[in-house]
Formats: C-alpha cells, structure tokens, sequence
C-alpha cells in the first residue's frame, strides 16, 4: 500500500499530460485517435483504491495506518483506515469512488456525529502552511478550506470532504478527518494544519473542498 512521494509525482505528471493531450485533441483529428485510445486504457486500469486511500498521508505514516477501523468513527466506505500523527493527534481517511456510495456513507456519518458531538460549518487557511512544509503539489486552490468542525469529548478537528481533486469526472472522493486525541482542537491546531498541508493536492481545476452535509 505504500505510495513513495516519487510515485505521487509520477501519476501528477501523467495526469497533466492527459489533460495537454486533452487540448491537442480538439486540434487533431490523427491525435484524436491516440487519445482515445490512451483513454480507454486508462479507464480500463485505474489506480487501485488501496493506493488513492493512502494520497493525503504522510509516506511515512502509511504502513502505521490501521485499515478499515476507526477509534472515533463508523465504518462508512470500503476503503478507510486510520493512524496516528503524533500522540495527539491522528488522521482517518475514506475513499470512494462512487458518488452514490460518497453520499450514503456521509449521511451515515453526519447522524452520526450530530448524535456524538457538536458539528459546524469552518474554514482552515493551509497558505501559509503550505509553504512552510515546501508542498507545491495545489496547481489549483483552494488553499482556505472549507471544512466541518467536530467537538465531542473524546476527539476534535475537521473534517474535509475533496471532490474530484485529480480530473474531471473521474468519481474520487474523500473523507478526511484530522483531528486530536482527547484534547480541545485549539491546542493541537498548529499541528494538524501541518497534517493537511503535508499531501494535500488539487490538480483538477473544477475540484473542490467542503464540509459534510446531510441529505435527508
């Protein structure tokens, strides 16, 4: 499940040159044919879900993550796990990659924290942050984001849902908790703004970050 920062680099790069292909093709008809063929290809062999799980973590806390369980949440995606940040604070991470199944487990989710907790609308600004831990992988924003904010008496954060961050109407979704163990978020809030600054990317100019919503 490892996925090395070389790797990530690799797949950007592959997906930037889908998407310049994507602009010859309005130009070409002899090119027309290569792509559609290419993306046909990569359609038909998409990066495993095992591996998109692991994409907003630190490489290094990728083979510490528990997988399928979380201490504080319930079980709403396939492909989920868990780890901790430091002995503070820690990160869950949910992947999808169907839209229908993104919008029952959330829902799942939100009943379940308005049950446990207390829940809110926020933003977190990662600008700055994002220059002091030298990640320059967000071509496109947001850097502001726009987030849920959980309090309860056994955990802490945000909660970030990222839509589509790579292309365009490529169903890949996130859920993504960062939070604290145990303590007020105000304490740990420098710490898990590093956390997401980390590996947080946004290729796809028409992605976008929000907070959780309820469907009912």
């Amino acid at each position: 499940m490892s996925l090395t920062k070389q790797g990530k680099t690799i797949i950007v790069l592959c997906i930037l040159l889908l998407s310049l292909l994507t602009v010859v093709y309005i130009h070409s008809d002899t090119i027309n044919v290569y792509i559609e063929v290419y993306c046909r290809h990569a359609s038909s062999d998409p990066t495993p879900p095992e591996v998109m799980l692991s994409w907003y973590m630190p490489p290094d806390l990728v083979n510490k993550a528990v997988l399928n369980q979380s201490t504080y949440f319930p079980s709403i995606s396939r492909h989920s796990c868990s780890v901790n940040y430091t002995r503070r604070t820690m990160m869950t991470v949910y992947y999808f990659d169907d839209h229908d199944d993104l919008k029952t487990g959330e829902q799942e989710l939100y009943n379940y924290l308005e049950e446990h907790g207390k829940l809110q609308d926020g933003t977190v600004d990662i600008t700055e942050t994002l220059k002091d831990v030298g990640n320059d992988n967000t071509i496109y924003g947001p850097t502001e984001l726009n987030v849920s904010i959980y309090e309860s008496n056994e955990t802490s954060g945000y909660f970030a849902v990222i839509i589509e961050p790579f292309m365009q109407d490529q169903s890949q979704y996130y859920v993504i908790y960062y939070g604290t163990n145990g303590k007020p978020i105000t304490e740990e809030n420098e710490t898990i703004k590093k956390l997401i600054s980390k590996e947080y990317s946004m290729i796809n100019e028409k992605g976008y970050v929000r907070g959780l919503k309820s469907y009912r």
